[in-house]
């Protein structure tokens, strides 16, 4: 066969073959019956809220990596309820001379951590928001998924420790303290 049998052949089977899947497609849409839809199971949601995590020494990279999480989610379809930070945990790292308690050089480490919290994450887009999360994240950041409790929520908030004093005055004043030595009547 030459150059343009070959070349007109493929036109038509690939006409033909377009003009079958279309004609299925049209029979198949007609031809379902209306109950089909209603017999599909339910996906399972997760009811509550799952907090996802990060933690990180550098704050630059650690905000980009919680807007990403923030866009994945929203990309699949999941509902981002809040996104927090919380203050930051300061520790000092000590380098000793090799066999001694000499102290070479002491560092300052910050650690930041974001927190997204989505609600209502369905089972069967779990493991794909997770599996995506975790090729997102850049080095350096560590990625913790957990439900949402009560001690999460009051982590958020720095104490204001001149309105506690405040508060503790208040107590004293109205309920003032009872001497040890004063016997309390029956």
């Amino acid at each position: 066969m030459n150059r343009v049998g070959v070349s007109t052949l493929l036109q038509l089977t690939s006409r033909a073959v377009r003009t079958h899947a279309s004609s299925v497609r049209s029979i198949m849409k007609y031809h379902e019956p209306e109950y089909l839809k209603y017999l599909q199971p339910p996906l399972p949601v997760h009811e509550g809220f799952i907090n996802v995590q990060l933690k990180g020494y550098d704050f630059t990279v650690l905000e980009n990596n919680a807007r990403k999480v923030a866009k994945i989610a929203s990309m699949l379809g999941i509902r981002v309820s809040e996104c927090w930070a919380t203050p930051l945990e300061s520790m000092a790292i000590s380098t000793y001379k090799p066999q001694s308690t000499t102290v070479v050089d002491t560092f300052k480490l910050n650690v930041y951590e974001r927190n997204i919290q989505v609600s209502e994450l369905p089972g069967v887009m779990a493991p794909i928001f997770l599996e995506a999360i975790q090729l997102s994240l850049a080095e350096g950041v560590r990625l913790s998924v957990h439900r949402h409790l009560p001690e999460h929520e009051e982590i958020r908030y720095v104490p204001d420790l001149e309105l506690e004093e405040l508060q503790r005055q208040l107590d004293e004043m109205v309920n003032p303290p009872t001497s040890k030595h004063v016997k309390k009547p029956f």
